[in-house]
């Protein structure tokens, strides 16, 4: 029995040994494969279709970077995009900018400020207005008054006596 025991000994460089011969065997089978394929012209269709790939990849980046620089000097799209700001040379530009902007605001500020004086100037014109109908009533109505009272003074001084015919129900005669 020990003698049984001591064939079936474990040896793990043999198992590494037995698996490295596996895969040599598989890479030799791959490499007659290839060499099958190159003899008989398959691995040339193969190559030309990849080449014809890889052009086309090639064709379809320059396209894209074709469309970005055209995009990219596209001024409108430069505005839209906002990368004029971070273009060659731009920085130069930033306290004009700013300075526009500021301009911008006051004037926007100027505008509303005259629109508001405007409507109060309107609102004063408007009250004016009511106040001369006003003062022209009241110098009616002061005239009037004022006119009464002078009649009545006057027909005192002279001793005439002013009735109120109004109430007097007299019929005139013949």
């Amino acid at each position: 029995m020990r003698e049984q025991q001591e064939d079936l000994e474990f040896d793990p460089r043999e198992e590494a040994r037995r698996r490295e011969a596996e895969e040599e065997a598989r890479i030799a089978r791959r490499i007659r494969r290839e060499l099958i394929r190159v003899d008989s012209g398959e691995a040339d269709e193969d190559m030309a279709r990849e080449r014809e790939a890889i052009e086309r990849e090639r064709e379809q980046e320059q396209e894209r970077e074709r469309r970005q620089q055209r995009r990219s000097r596209s001024l409108l799209w430069q505005v839209f995009s906002g990368s004029f700001l971070v273009g060659s040379g731009a920085t130069q530009y930033y306290n004009y900018l700013i300075a526009m902007a500021a301009m911008c605001l006051v004037s926007i500020f100027v505008t509303f400020m005259s629109l508001n004086a405007d409507m109060e100037c309107r609102n004063l014109e408007e009250q004016v207005r009511v106040l001369r109908e006003r003062a022209v009533l009241m110098q009616e109505q002061r005239f009037r008054r004022g006119s009464y009272n002078e009649i009545m003074r006057m027909l005192e001084d002279r001793g005439i006596r002013m009735t109120d015919l109004s109430d007097d129900s007299r019929l005139i005669e013949r």
